[in-house]
């Protein structure tokens, strides 16, 4: 026979050590509280996270009407630059310095146009209306193109010349 200096069954050592850990919960409550301490620092990460993503959204909101009011004070001082630079008074001062002078006779040309050569020529333009209405082409003209356009792509539809 063997002689073992201290014989300690196997099983009970074994079976005892994980059944209980060193603050005395068994091993199924120690995973269901680590698993519910993992769970809460997800649920918490994702929150943090969430709101980080706000907080930076909202500073590029605040970036951005920052920028915008900007440009808008920007653009107000361009138009009050345009308005000064472009007023009567300093327009005949640069004319003036650059060698314009204010005419004495204006002289003012009719211009025919081309358009229309069946207008006519013995009926002038009405002093009141300064557009010459006669020169407008007839609008049947374009109709009687349009349906002979319309026509033919219909003759071609169907097959003919």
């Amino acid at each position: 026979m063997k002689s073992d200096p201290l014989f300690i069954p196997r099983s009970s050592l074994v079976s005892r050590a994980v059944r209980y850990t060193a603050w005395g919960l068994s091993g199924k409550t120690l995973a269901i509280v680590l698993l519910l301490l993992l769970l809460g620092s997800l649920v918490g990460s994702f929150y943090l996270n969430q709101a980080s993503q706000t907080t930076a959204a909202g500073l590029e909101i605040v970036r951005l009407t920052r920028g915008r009011e900007y440009w808008r004070q920007e653009n107000a001082d361009l138009r009050r630059q345009i308005a000064i630079a472009g007023s009567l008074r300093r327009v005949t001062t640069r004319a003036a310095e650059l060698g314009f002078v204010r005419p004495e006779a204006v002289e003012y040309l009719v211009v025919r146009s081309p358009v229309d050569e069946t207008v006519d020529e013995a009926e002038p333009p009405s002093a009141e209306s300064p557009w010459d209405t006669r020169a407008v082409p007839d609008v049947t003209e374009t109709v009687h193109w349009w349906d002979e356009l319309v026509a033919q792509m219909g003759s071609w539809a169907d097959g003919g010349p």
